[in-house]
């Protein structure tokens, strides 16, 4: 018995560590293999645990073969583990290129002491934040209609705030057709967002056909300044926050604010303000250009956009975020995960040196063991080291940035 609990962990610590290790898995074949694998590569804790019980089991039981599986498996844990502070160094030298040095003196100082003053290489980061009793959540708020077709928010906010707070739209990810807002995993970001003194706005947006899903956003944000007052929102202070095909809109919201060529889906509707724009914009995994996807007749780009690069050049270069590049965009966040192979690293290092190139004001965050989906969590072996940077990113750019100009009638309350 001895014995056979000494292979089964051990094995299983084996099995965690190979597969933290193997080439990133799709998760649109394989959707579960897939989310087994990012769990193994961000909770390095339990392959940890379990390498150490087969081992030792191993050592009681006299057997070789869990010895050596229960040391493969501490060995392959124990690597991203003790590459934390030096990506924490990395990480910290991107914010200081992008931003300059002395970035973080323009943080207020009351605002500054409230963080944690180094990376958090801990598994659990805030968590005890991401159940705060005094965040407020409205669910199912109707902000749209367009075509009949009900868009939804829910909104995440401080119950006791003592002064207005930035807003934040965020945008869910699902390549466009899938996924929608209120996800467990995205909510508890939210409330840690919330209780850091933000108003989130978690919207919803049409799959098609293009431009829909943009029209959606742009309504969105104009919604939001309206009814910023009403959930204890600053208009003139806005940001956008995506995933994955919510980055992609989150660009492209971030950098056409007022563009005719992407109306919003309310447009003409009384008392809503004209102006879209937002003040920074955070992105992990961002699609940068669809033409970099292969030319495949039912891949989501095809679906999204009604046909192939080689068929409508003009409509992908109208969906390219880095199509719209320039020296005064939002301020830009950019998180990626260096192992994803469904948004692969060449969109943001494009993006990144489009930005860079335009004399615009960019940072890319480069996780290496990094898969797709890495960054919504605050916990686990990434996120509590980005939630650190995209704290102080928004602290910053608040801070340094152009409050949008109030607009009249902007804060009374509009419903569809």
């Amino acid at each position: 018995m001895r014995r056979l609990k000494a292979l089964v962990w051990a094995t299983l610590a084996a099995l965690a560590g190979l597969l933290s290790i193997w080439p990133t898995i799709s998760p649109h074949s394989r959707r579960h293999l897939a989310l087994a694998q990012t769990l193994a590569t961000e909770d390095p804790l339990l392959g940890l645990i379990a390498g150490w019980l087969g081992f030792w089991h191993g050592i009681r039981a006299r057997s070789w073969r869990a010895m050596v599986l229960g040391a493969t498996g501490l060995a392959l844990r124990l690597r991203p583990w003790l590459l934390r502070d030096a990506v924490a160094r990395q990480m910290a030298e991107a914010m200081r290129e992008g931003l300059g040095p002395g970035w973080q003196q323009r943080i207020p100082a009351e605002k500054h002491r409230a963080f944690v003053q180094r990376h958090r290489t801990d598994l659990i980061g805030p968590l005890r934040w991401m159940v705060w009793p005094r965040v407020q959540v409205t669910r199912d708020v109707l902000f749209a209609a367009p075509d009949g077709y009900p868009l939804r928010l829910d909104v995440y906010a401080p119950a006791h705030a003592s002064t207005l707070c930035p807003a934040i739209l965020a945008l869910h990810g699902g390549a466009w057709f899938g996924g929608d807002k209120g996800g467990a995993v995205a909510g508890l970001r939210y409330r840690w967002l919330a209780s850091q003194g933000y108003v989130v706005f978690d919207a919803q947006y049409r799959g098609g056909p293009w431009p829909a899903p943009l029209s959606d956003v742009k309504c969105a944000l104009r919604w939001i300044r309206a009814n910023a007052l009403s959930f204890g929102a600053d208009a003139g202070r806005v940001a956008i926050l995506g995933q994955e095909a919510g980055a992609h809109l989150a660009l492209l919201a971030a950098y056409t604010p007022n563009d005719a060529r992407f109306p919003p889906s309310c447009l003409g509707k009384a008392g809503l303000p004209s102006d879209e724009r937002v003040q920074v914009v955070v992105v992990c995994a961002p699609p940068a250009d669809l033409r970099l996807w292969p030319p495949v007749p039912d891949g989501a780009p095809a679906l999204l956009l009604g046909g192939l690069p080689a068929d409508i050049p003009a409509v992908y270069e109208e969906a390219a975020p880095v199509s719209y590049v320039r020296a005064d965009v939002p301020p830009t966040l950019i998180i990626q995960g260096q192992r994803d192979r469904t948004v692969p690293p060449a969109h943001a290092e494009l993006l990144a040196n489009r930005l860079r190139a335009a004399g615009a004001t960019v940072v890319l965050l480069r996780i290496p063991w990094g898969r797709h989906g890495v960054g919504p969590l605050p916990l686990g072996l990434s996120g509590p080291l980005i939630q650190y940077d995209v704290d102080r990113f928004l602290a910053w750019a608040f801070a340094c940035g152009t409050r949008a100009q109030p607009i009249g009638g902007e804060n009374a309350l509009q419903s569809d």
